[in-house]
């Protein structure tokens, strides 16, 4: 019943999964929660592989999947992670109910049609992935010799890996995502000079913008990291949460200060592939502009929301101004047209807010 795994290098990893329908991928991560680390399917399963077991666990108990087994025996008794230990020393599969709190069938066979393709060479993994097929339940399949835990799912196939192994690539990947964000950080420092100087260039949005997809990239990767560490992955949440805090909001700020159509922009953006995503004009275009060389002024939406201005009446606010430069004019030449629309109170407030915000921004911080 041993898999030869001929198929080895084809396996799916995080980059391959990417590529899936995205209501694919999020099917598969809500299986793969069941058995990440932590969990109790996930102790008896890596108890399984290192006592040099095979194994054949089926996720869900419906009468589709009753349908496809021959003989075993019927046990419906409460899941438990030494039991299940012990009932794989048998060489049929096991099945678990839906939720995997109870073990309902053990030592069966499964018998999918024989006609639906498999890239499979072992008798388990065969019946795994044509069951997993045939009725799209997730299929569990332990490699005896081999050590490797495969999940089957629909017409998915995914390879479950060690916590140390995560960890080492969720942490590598962490450091990836701290110097773009360093990066992004360095842009944004300087666009903050720029808007309060009046001088900013498409350019100068154009790059930020696409530091931060690259960012949300990265992050997506991540994500899925965590969700396969389980409760081994607390810590690189938590670090992941701190580099990824406000970047999102940011970018949406981003595409209202300066796109012609900042809710096609949003849109827009994340359709890019990654080699579309480095040639700038791409970002020019779904900004909706013609050339960099196009005049460009802030609205204001990144800058203002940085001050204590109640953040439910900036858009009324910025609605009353052409730009935010027409805004940080009218506070000195025209500060009545700010009043009638702010208040006495709120127009004292904002021109402190943003004389502060300024010196900051000229001293090189970050705000």
């Amino acid at each position: 019943m041993e898999n030869t795994g001929n198929n080895h290098d084809n396996l799916l990893n995080p980059r391959a999964v990417e590529e899936l329908k995205e209501k694919e991928f999020d099917e598969l991560f809500e299986i793969i929660k069941f058995v990440t680390p932590g969990t109790e399917l996930r102790t008896a399963i890596d108890d399984i592989s290192r006592a040099g077991m095979g194994a054949l666990i089926v996720l869900g108990d419906s009468d589709h999947i009753v349908q496809l087994t021959n003989g075993g025996f019927k046990l419906n008794c409460k899941f438990s992670s030494q039991q299940l230990v012990e009932l794989c020393k048998m060489d049929g599969a096991i099945i678990l109910s839906d939720d995997a709190k109870k073990i309902v069938y053990c030592n069966t066979m499964l018998v999918p049609d024989h006609k639906i393709p498999t890239n499979e060479t072992g008798t388990r993994h065969k019946a795994a992935e044509r069951t997993a097929k045939q009725i799209n339940v997730p299929i569990i399949a332990v490699s005896e010799r081999r050590k490797i835990v495969t999940l089957y799912y629909k017409d998915m196939r995914y390879v479950l890996r060690s916590s140390e192994e995560l960890l080492s690539k969720a942490s590598e990947t962490l450091r990836m995502l701290e110097k773009h964000k360093d990066l992004l950080n360095e842009l944004l420092v300087n666009l903050n000079v720029l808007e309060f100087t009046n001088f900013v260039s498409l350019q100068d949005i154009i790059l930020p913008l696409q530091r931060m997809e690259i960012i949300k990239r990265i992050a997506e990767t991540i994500r899925k990291y965590i969700i396969e560490l389980g409760t081994e992955g607390n810590l690189v949440k938590i670090l992941f949460k701190e580099i990824i805090k406000d970047v999102e909001k940011e970018k949406t700020f981003l595409l209202k200060d300066y796109s012609r159509n900042w809710e096609f922009s949003r849109t827009a953006l994340p359709t890019l592939t990654l080699d579309e995503l480095i040639d700038t004009d791409n970002i020019l275009r779904i900004l909706l502009y013609s050339s960099p060389n196009d005049s460009v002024k802030s609205r204001g939406y990144r800058l203002l929301n940085k001050t204590n201005l109640n953040k439910e009446i900036i858009s009324s606010f910025i609605d009353s101004f052409e730009n935010f430069q027409q805004i940080l004019d009218s506070m000195n030449s025209n500060p009545e047209k700010i009043e009638n629309t702010l208040g006495d109170k709120n127009l004292k407030k904002l021109k402190n807010d943003l004389e502060n915000l300024k010196e900051q921004a000229l001293l090189g911080k970050k705000i």
